[in-house]
């Protein structure tokens, strides 16, 4: 072994020599030192023998721990403070051989925690038992030389840390914590304790303001983290009951906390797991909760009643969200009728027709106060619903239509709270990544609501919306009121949009964003309307989503008759012309508009690469057959040429990015054909329109197939028809341009000859109606 490192010398010293009431102020150098000595600390006191400057590092090694040892044991709290966290580093960079050492600072740590020692001290002595007690997971002797006997003496020290009235949140927040994470290290060693556990947390799982202290978030979740993992402790295989019969009591308990702050409103819901609602008295604030070991602390009032409520569907959720001992089943049916109940009642909304029904004995103050709590219970509903697709996972598909259903019915109810919002969001995004595809037509029309608030909610943040109140009209002098405000005199019309007064939360614009993709690329477009798919491609474009761009280049929209919508790959193209992925898009549909330019006729914009080889070889093998068939058909070629001819007197008018254009059947055009017209129009010429549209496709017959000769002659027959009904087209626009220019050169005469034309007509009426009146006397 080598020298020892001058950090361990500067670390005996500095602790031989300081004073044990200067110590804590030097911990930070301390600890530093020690995390710098980690081999020397790891090594093994026999490696060093047989060496001279080798054996120095041992002593060294073994000064530090009787230092830390004479610490920890001493009268002095500063001293024993330091040596904690001396201890606490030691084992950190130690390894085994400093675990091995460790067997007093265990029993010294336990005497610190149950000690009158400072709460800090308490406090870092729990966390630095905790940390020795994970590590000797690996190592079975040492476990069963310290950890086993031990263990009681610790968890002993931590309830009545957690038991005291003057212990502050931040300790019990620690203590449950660490037996959080030693419960399923050593549930066999924590079983006697699980009872005395559930007893002094309970308080914590559900507060509300009737309590007489306040509890913070953290400790709200450690609290139930280690609630739910005490079913570690149960014997046997008898874990799995015991989560399911916690998570159903934790259900039954939602049940009744909503029986009382929902009696203000007659409720449509029936259960569909058999629950019958209690009867409750109506003279009474509504209250739950009780003084019993089993029941949670007693509540009064619909305010805290919400909050035992949000609590509980907290507890529920954690339930899903941590891990179980052995496999369990999943009350899937209690929880979505919990959660139909809940989502069910909504504030009343002017704007629709339908209305809760209110119940008249209860006062209305108290239906006000129900009303203001019904957005907290529906975003926890909502979490709820996230974390059983988070356990779930493909599993959840059954339940999608039905957490849609909730989800879209919350949103319109809260539309204007950006934290439902946002909830509503996050909610959405891992459902439709997991049942998008399949929803059916039904399901993604209720999406619409939906969809108009993200992109309001995109478009709005970005600056393309002003929702600004619109002026008010100017008051008639007669109706003037005496109250005014004097500055609206002075004051002109905001163009700034309301975005930049009241902007939307960072988090929730992200949700969104997100989110806005998602409506292409895992929706069946065909299901949605050409409205909403405009307006989700229009928002995509405004707030320059390059993913969202990309879904709707990727999925282009087709309607229920078979036509394809306008691309955005322009757009696209413009905004992130330099990104790879949108390359490698436009230089693959550059490549199938060419392709559909050649083979319009049989080009389809849904098929794959391995099709358009396909077709392509099918079409050579047509080539052929064509080849040999016009050796044999002569007659065929005045058809050809006729066709020929009229595409040459058409102009062809092709998109510069190779795309092609939709057709009403299905089929595609390379282009869109525009006929040519001559600069100067005659206003009054008589204008003749061809309305037949003659599409000429020239197949060969194979020689293995020929046509009869009745059919050869039906053909002649209708290629002739078509030339006569050509030049009789031909023939009558001439006659009629003729026509026109005799009458352009008396455009007085025509005028005059009409309007006797007009006069004998009048005059004639005048006699009929005369000869009519002489036959009526």
């Amino acid at each position: 072994m080598a020298s020892p490192p001058s950090d361990l010398r500067v670390l005996v010293r500095r602790l031989a020599s300081t004073p044990a009431d200067q110590l804590p102020r030097l911990c930070p150098v301390l600890v530093g030192h020690v995390l710098r000595c980690g081999e020397p600390l790891s090594a093994s006191p026999d490696a060093g023998k047989g060496k001279d400057k080798g054996a120095e590092t041992p002593m060294l090694v073994h000064k530090l721990r009787t230092h830390i040892t004479t610490l920890l044991t001493g009268r002095n709290a500063s001293g024993r403070f330091a040596a904690v966290c001396l201890i606490k580093a030691v084992v950190d960079v130690g390894g085994w051989e400093s675990l091995r050492a460790a067997d007093p600072w265990v029993r010294g740590l336990i005497s610190v925690a149950q000690k009158i020692d400072p709460l800090p001290s308490k406090e870092l002595a729990i966390i630095t038992l905790t940390k020795i007690y994970m590590l000797l997971q690996g190592y079975p002797t040492l476990i069963r030389e310290m950890a086993t006997p031990t263990l009681p003496s610790f968890v002993t020290a931590c309830l009545q840390l957690v038991k005291s009235p003057s212990t502050p949140t931040s300790v019990t927040e620690t203590v449950a914590s660490s037996l959080s994470k030693l419960v399923m290290l050593y549930p066999t060693t924590l079983r006697p304790f699980a009872g005395q556990i559930k007893t002094a947390l309970r308080a914590y799982i559900a507060p509300t303001t009737s309590d007489s202290a306040v509890v913070p978030h953290t400790l709200r979740e450690s609290s139930r983290r280690l609630f739910i993992l005490l079913s570690y402790t149960t014997p046997k295989n008898g874990s799995s009951d015991e989560w399911v019969n916690s998570i159903k009591a934790a259900i039954l308990d939602c049940h009744a906390t909503t029986d009382q702050i929902f009696r203000g409103v007659v409720e449509s819901w029936e259960s569909s797991t058999g629950y019958r609602p209690q009867q409750i008295r109506n003279e009474l604030d509504p209250s739950g909760g009780g003084d019993s070991v089993d029941e949670f602390p007693s509540w009064e009032g619909v305010q805290p009643g919400s909050e035992r409520l949000i609590g509980l569907l907290e507890f529920l959720a954690e339930y899903l969200d941590n891990p179980t001992k052995a496999p369990v089943t999943v009350p899937v049916g209690e929880l979505l009728d919990l959660t139909t109940r809940l989502t069910l009642v909504t504030p009343p909304n002017p704007s629709s027709e339908e209305t809760m029904q209110t119940n008249p004995s209860i006062s209305r103050d108290e239906k006000a106060e129900l009303w203001t709590v019904l957005p907290d219970i529906h975003t926890a509903v909502l979490r709820l619903h996230g974390s059983t697709i988070r356990r779930l996972a493909d599993s959840a598909l059954p339940l999608s239509t039905d957490i849609i259903d909730h989800t879209v019915r919350v949103l319109s109810s809260h539309r204007t709270n950006p934290a439902v919002r946002e909830k509503v969001y996050n909610l959405t995004s891992p459902l439709l990544t997991l049942a998008g595809p399949t929803l059916p037509r039904l399901t993604v029309d209720s999406l619409t609501p939906l969809i108009q608030q993200v992109c309001h909610d995109i478009l709005l943040s970005a600056g393309h919306l002003d929702d600004t109140p619109k002026p008010t009209p100017p008051v008639e002098k007669g109706k003037q009121t005496v109250q005014g405000n004097a500055d609206a005199f002075l004051s002109t019309p905001s163009t700034t949009p309301a975005s930049l007064f009241t902007p939307l939360p960072a988090s929730l614009l992200t949700s969104a964003t997100f989110l806005l993709p998602l409506f292409l690329s895992h929706l069946p477009q065909p299901h949605l309307s050409p409205d909403i798919r405009s307006l989700v491609d229009r928002t995509a474009i405004l707030s320059s989503n390059k993913n969202a761009m990309l879904a709707s280049v990727l999925n282009p929209y087709k309607d229920t008759r078979g036509r394809y919508y306008p691309s955005i790959l322009p757009f696209l193209v413009q905004k992130f012309g330099t990104s790879k992925e949108v390359e490698v898009v436009r230089s693959n549909l550059v490549r199938a508009g060419r392709y559909a330019q050649l083979n319009a006729d049989e080009y389809d914009p849904s098929a794959n690469l391995d099709d358009l080889l396909a077709d392509k070889q099918l079409r050579g093998e047509e080539e052929e057959d064509q080849e040999m068939g016009d050796a044999e058909e002569p007659n065929q070629q005045t058809d050809i040429i006729v066709e020929e001819e009229k595409k040459k007197e058409k102009k062809v008018v092709v998109s510069g990015w190779g795309s092609v254009l939709p057709e009403t059947n299905g089929a595609v055009h390379e282009a869109m054909e525009v006929d040519e017209t001559p600069a100067e129009v005659n206003p009054f010429a008589v204008t003749v329109k061809e309305t037949e549209t003659t599409i000429v496709k020239k197949r060969a017959a194979s020689p293995l197939k020929r046509k009869s000769s009745g059919s050869l002659e039906a053909e002649e027959e209708t290629k002739v028809k078509r030339v006569a009904v050509a030049a009789a087209v031909a023939a009558a626009v001439a006659v009629d341009t003729k026509t026109e220019e005799e009458a352009s050169d008396s455009d007085d005469e025509g005028s005059v000859q009409i309007d006797m034309s007009l006069d004998d007509e009048d005059d004639d009426e005048e006699e009929e109606e005369e000869e009519e009146e002489e036959d009526d006397e």
